[in-house]
């Protein structure tokens, strides 16, 4: 167990400790409460009996508005103990979220440091091999400028690796219900395959259908999830990517399908969990964190994210479900 679980655990524990504490204060000030009033009831009963005994109707009244009194005490006592125990499991609740989100909070940020650092390396060791080369004059004049333009792609890349990490954060440090609305899949859709031309030109990419329908997302959660599946597909996807998106009975799909190097059947899952291909040599696509954060994402919206693939070498299909808008309904 590392020391972010252990100082997570220990958060806990002090927590719990403490609470329990309290607890057990409150119910000693509550028997020790009770214990008095008994008392001071037992003593006034022994007053009353002595200075009472020659009015036995007095007594009889005294005596019942003494036992009317404790019972009101009583009450008290345990009113007040119960709101106090009451207030104390709210407290611990509350205190329980915040710390879940905290917890969430950091988690998602060391998350998004770890798949930027990821992305960065690859476009940044292009540029910096490129200027390492043109510095010593070990590139021929005749193709200076194709690797020019080679050291441009890379950084038409970089530009849109912090593009999409920007849209990421935007959707994840805003609450869900602020960030939903609704909006045209068809739009959204288009929008980001725009972009990506004027990013990587014309990629070999076919829209096969594209349908229309009000969906209820976050803008920015779709492209991030859209330009990530994009990025896989072309990676991986042997060169062939088709895009479709119709309107099914319970959400919108967006299925990207490529034609690469797949994956076997039961990787399905293992491709969304965090640096997966890294560690397992089988499985090919995603980037590490990728795959992982765009299902975070959609699953964030009410949406879903899931794999196909009947083997590998068979391709890959990545299903993309949308939440529809109020009255949209397929």
């Amino acid at each position: 167990m590392g020391k972010q679980g252990l100082g997570a655990r220990l958060e806990f524990v002090v927590l719990a400790g403490a609470l329990a504490i309290f607890a057990m204060l409150v119910g000693w000030w509550s028997v020790f409460a009770r214990r008095l009033i008994t008392q001071h009831e037992n003593v006034s009963r022994d007053l009353l009996a002595l200075t009472m005994k020659d009015d036995p109707q007095g007594l009889t009244d005294a005596l019942a508005a003494l036992d009317a009194r404790s019972e009101r005490l009583l009450w008290m006592i345990g009113g007040e103990s119960g709101t106090f125990l009451v207030a104390l499991a709210l407290c611990v609740v509350v205190l329980v979220v915040i710390s879940r989100r905290r917890q969430q909070a950091k988690e998602q940020m060391e998350r998004m440091l770890q798949f930027t650092s990821h992305e960065l390396k690859t476009p940044i060791a292009g540029v910096r091999a490129l200027l390492q080369s043109l510095q010593l004059g070990a590139i021929p004049e005749a193709r200076r400028g194709e690797l020019m333009k080679h050291g441009l792609a890379e950084c038409d890349r970089l530009d849109h690796l912090a593009e999409t990490v920007l849209a990421y954060q935007r959707a994840v440090s805003r609450p869900d219900a602020r960030a939903r609305v609704a909006e045209s899949a068809k739009a959204l859709v288009e929008e980001v395959l725009e972009h990506r031309v004027r990013t990587f030109g014309q990629e070999n990419l076919t829209v096969v259908s594209l349908e229309d329908a009000q969906v209820r997302v976050d803008r920015d959660a779709v492209r991030v999830v859209l330009e990530n599946l994009l990025d896989n597909a072309r990676k991986y996807g042997g060169g062939k990517v088709e895009l479709h998106g119709t309107r099914a009975s319970a959400h919108f799909t967006i299925e990207v399908r490529d034609y690469g190097q797949g994956f076997d059947r039961q990787d399905a899952e293992a491709i969304f969990r965090p640096f997966e291909r890294a560690e397992k040599k089988g499985v090919t696509h995603g980037s590490g964190l990728g795959l992982s954060l765009a299902r975070e994402l959609a699953r964030g919206m009410g949406g879903e994210l899931s794999a196909f693939s009947e083997g590998k070498g068979q391709g890959a299909r990545f299903r993309f479900a949308l939440p529809y808008a109020e009255g949209a309904r397929g």
